[in-house]
């Protein structure tokens, strides 16, 4: 009898450990509110432009999310037109869901398409037909690394986490009184983002778009961007990065409380790797060893006769990290 009852007591807390485990994993780490995810992506073009150049990468970002982010609502990606599905996608999916620029720009389009300018793109996500107002943008060189929560981006009550450096401000004019295009600049900070999915609310985008309405024309009309863009800050006496807008809305977030500060410096939370670097292979094996919250392998190589080199490398440590091919392809 005594023997009874204590099985009894243990399979009850067996019983109590399965449901807090279950509300734990499929109630509080549920988004309470839909999260997709938007890709900008230059397409399948191998060629020797760190700019527009095709390393594999998207293919293993989506795998990257569907490992370990299993909890997102749509994956969208924007690219230019037509609607071409990456050749390794099988288009019968119903989760991924392909957007081009003519979807995004305003009219008269001819005014901004066509456009490789990735500044002038990242304006534009927010006008995604469908989207949610919850989402999250990559760079298709950009990767989960590790098991995420959606509360890794968003916290509880649906406010977004920008980095701590978004406290920082500088206005994007160097000269107060001297503004060569005669427009209106949000606060900015003199850095680029951290290299790490950014997540975003689309009413607030759409809010900021509009206030500063003249500033975003301005960088939707230029087209084209040589490396970090930094020559046409140059050429309106702005101080740089004076069009890339992830840190201005980051700021305007938090002006609006709608978002919370976090600080990404942590190599457990990311590492960023430049594939020019002599230590790619060590940088890899950093990764394997630590496998961070997420992870940047960045196309910075210019040298031809290398860059084939670490377009293996980078290969071989995709199909080692992100080994099982995802539901979506081919």
């Amino acid at each position: 009898m005594k023997n009874k009852k204590i099985i009894l007591i243990i399979l009850s807390i067996l019983l109590l450990v399965v449901i807090v485990f279950y509300i734990y994993n499929y109630l509080i780490n549920e988004p309470p509110f839909p999260i997709d995810i938007v890709y900008t992506w230059k397409g399948e073009d191998i060629n020797d432009d760190i700019r527009t150049s095709f390393n594999y990468e998207l293919k293993y970002s989506l795998r990257s999310v569907e490992l370990f982010a299993p909890w997102v609502n749509k994956i969208y990606i924007l690219t230019n037109e037509p609607n071409t599905y990456p050749s390794w996608i099988n288009k019968s999916n119903n989760k991924i869901i392909m957007i081009n620029h003519t979807q995004t720009f305003p009219q008269p389009q001819s005014l901004y398409l066509p456009n490789k300018n990735s500044n002038a793109i990242e304006t534009t996500i927010a006008n995604i037909p469908n989207l949610s107002e919850h989402y999250i943008y990559f760079n298709d060189d950009v990767f989960l690394g590790n098991k995420t929560k959606y509360t890794d981006f968003f916290t509880r009550d649906g406010k977004a986490y920008v980095d701590k450096e978004c406290k920082k401000t500088q206005n994007i004019q160097k000269d107060i009184k001297f503004n060569v295009l005669n427009i209106e600049y949000p606060d900015n900070v003199n850095s680029l983002y951290v290299h790490i999915p950014i997540p975003l609310l689309k009413s607030v985008v759409l809010e900021f778009n509009n206030k500063y309405s003249r500033y975003i024309n301005w960088i939707r009309m230029t087209k084209t961007r040589n490396k970090r863009g930094y020559d046409i800050c140059e050429k309106y006496q702005l101080n740089s990065p004076c069009q890339q807008i992830h840190f201005p809305i980051g700021k305007y977030m938090l002006y609006k409380n709608k978002a919370t500060l976090k600080n990404y410096d942590d190599p457990r939370i990311q590492i960023y790797v430049g594939n020019s670097k002599r230590d790619i292979d060590k940088k890899f094996y950093e990764l394997i060893l630590k496998k961070p919250l997420f992870f940047c392998i960045n196309d910075s190589e210019e040298d031809v006769k290398k860059k084939k080199k670490i377009r293996k490398k980078m290969l071989n440590f995709f199909n080692y990290y992100f080994k099982k091919k995802a539901t979506f392809e081919l």
